[in-house]
């Protein structure tokens, strides 16, 4: 299981300057950033490979922050990367309910973040099919 960071924020210009610019005075490279609206307000999901220095770097800036644990499952980049996984939960009977992707390799490696109830059946089913299941994005 991975700490996925979550941000807050109410919706407003600058926001997304003021998370970017946290992160890279801390010296944190985004491997992923998504934002989910939510009207007023918003929501930053981000992966580092760091994720407790980049959760304090965003505290000390005043932001609201928390760790949200989610699967981290490496894949092939290549058409069709995504096949075994998704057969793999679907073959143990899980649905995917929130979950994004990222490259970390062009034409190598991808990963696929998964939100669920039963991150560690996630994590087993995917084993399961060969793929791996990741704690560190170092």
């Amino acid at each position: 299981m991975y700490n996925e960071i979550r941000v807050f924020v109410e919706n407003k210009s600058g926001k997304l300057a003021k998370v970017a610019g946290a992160l890279g005075d801390a010296g944190i490279d985004i491997i992923n950033l998504e934002l989910a609206d939510e009207g007023q307000f918003g929501v930053f999901k981000l992966l580092t490979a760091d994720p407790e220095k980049a959760k304090q770097a965003l505290s000390d800036a005043g932001m609201t922050v928390a760790f949200n644990k989610v699967a981290v499952i490496e894949i092939a980049d290549q058409p069709g990367g995504l096949v075994k996984l998704a057969k793999a939960l679907e073959n143990e009977g899980m649905s995917v309910q929130d979950a994004y992707g990222c490259i970390l390799d062009r034409g190598k490696r991808a990963i696929f973040v998964i939100k669920g109830e039963n991150l560690e059946a996630i994590e087993s089913a995917a084993k399961g099919a060969g793929l791996k299941a990741l704690d560190s994005l170092q």
